[in-house]
């Protein structure tokens, strides 16, 4: 504290510019205001007792910085030369009380924002992403990523976890285009971050790896096979059997996918085996013998999405995909009617673009709708949104294959047995479907 007490008293004295060794003080009280090595990170995960002895000298440090700069800014203005070391370091410090953590409190996160308003006005610019990928000065991304490397290292990373929430913080504040040229520097520590025993820690590293592969472009995945890396990782952990790990992992799967393997013009199509092959053959596999409802549940939110992305190539696997959604739809006539519009969004997906499939599948297709169909009409409170869907996915198969649709439904507007709601949403229907 004597060094920035030393700062204000010389700029009391009437000084107007700092010299190099009060900038240098400076810096070296806001390195010693970082969060500091945590040695039980790497035994458990840390907890907010774990920072308690530090917390309050942190805060202390930090009101007396943003009092100091506050001074500086009054008697010296923001035109005079500001540090550049200086900056990436106050940079990194408002990284780590970005957000809550076991670290941070309401005034260290408070007084950080007042710090990063600060540097804003010495570095001409307005927002992190700014100081990132530069405004009128230079950027700080490099050098940030630089000086935050060493608390990174497969071998010290559990040690500073304040530096992965400062990490997470700088990634998500960099797009395209500024992110592909520094993949060499962001992935690892994604990699790393998820390859850990903790779910949170694998969550945030497929969440990073998404964010990294939604701002680079195929070219720039494809130096150093940054992109085969990302995939191979993510790859694995589909067997995972965690349902909050599951629902993340296809989403980001899908991102990757898409960038890989989904062409380099929209709609291009490839009909050659690929990595969209690779994740439909292990995840049908997994569906298809779940019996967990949490897991059966983060499977199927992404399916219309991944069915979607996969386009024609589902031609390939429509008689898995068909029985593994035919079981869903059978449960989900009964117990587990939240599965149900996940599952026919993803059967509407497969239809839309595996078409001259269709009329090969338009019996197993009606047979599987019109059986959901009844279950739920049967129930004392009928879900009329998942009716209405099914209605659509029916109109769909007879749009595509009237013949097959007809042979297969001859006699069932004709049917007394039915229910009235049923019999009324069947003869809707079908009454309409005339044979070319």
């Amino acid at each position: 504290m004597e060094a920035l007490l030393h700062v204000v008293q010389f700029l009391n004295e009437g000084h107007y510019s700092l010299p190099g060794h009060l900038w240098l003080d400076i810096e070296n009280v806001v390195q010693k205001t970082f969060i500091p090595l945590i040695k039980i990170g790497t035994e458990r995960p840390c907890e907010a007792s774990d920072f308690e002895k530090y917390l309050p000298d942190i805060e202390l440090k930090l009101k007396n910085l943003v009092i100091t700069f506050a001074e500086i800014e009054k008697k010296c203005g923001v035109d005079k030369v500001f540090p550049k070391n200086l900056a990436v370091n106050i940079l990194l410090l408002c990284g780590e009380h970005a957000s809550q953590d076991s670290w941070t409190s309401d005034k260290t996160i408070q007084l950080c924002e007042d710090l990063l308003e600060i540097l804003y006005k010495f570095w001409h610019c307005s927002s992190v992403s700014e100081l990132l990928t530069g405004a009128e000065y230079e950027a700080l991304l490099s050098p940030a990523l630089l000086a935050l490397r060493p608390k990174l290292l497969k071998n010290t990373w559990k040690t500073f976890p304040a530096a992965i929430s400062c990490y997470h913080w700088l990634l998500f504040h960099i797009k395209s285009p500024h992110l592909g040229p520094h993949l060499t520097s962001v992935v690892p520590t994604a990699l790393i971050i998820l390859d850990d025993f903790v779910p949170e820690n694998k969550i945030l590293g497929i969440r990073c790896l998404q964010h990294i592969t939604d701002n680079a472009t195929r070219t720039e995945l494809g130096w150093y096979g940054h992109g085969d890396v990302i995939y191979k990782s993510l790859e694995r952990l589909i067997y995972e059997r965690d349902a909050i790990i599951i629902e993340p992992l296809i989403s980001c799967l899908i991102v990757v996918l898409n960038k890989l393997d989904g062409g380099y013009i929209k709609d291009q199509n490839n009909y050659e085996w690929s990595r969209y092959d690779e994740i439909l053959d292990k995840l049908l596999q997994q569906m298809e013998l779940e019996d967990r409802l949490a897991l059966r549940m983060a499977y199927v939110k992404h399916l219309p999405a991944l069915v979607q992305a996969s386009g024609l190539r589902m031609c390939r696997w429509s008689n898995k995909f068909l029985k593994v959604c035919s079981r869903y739809l059978e449960v989900a006539g009964f117990s587990e009617q939240r599965e149900a519009p996940y599952v026919l969004q993803a059967v509407q997906a497969f239809v839309s673009n595996c078409w001259p499939v269709v009329p090969h599948h338009a019996p197993g297709l009606l047979h599987m709708f019109l059986r959901l169909l009844y279950d739920l009409t049967e129930l004392d409170n009928t879900p009329h949104d998942i009716c209405k869907l099914i209605e659509q996915c029916v109109c769909v198969v007879i749009k595509i294959a009237p013949t097959e649709s007809h042979i297969a439904c001859d006699n069932i507007v004709t049917q007394t047995r039915f229910n009235s709601e049923f019999t009324t949403i069947v003869e809707r229907v079908f009454k309409p479907v005339q044979i070319i």
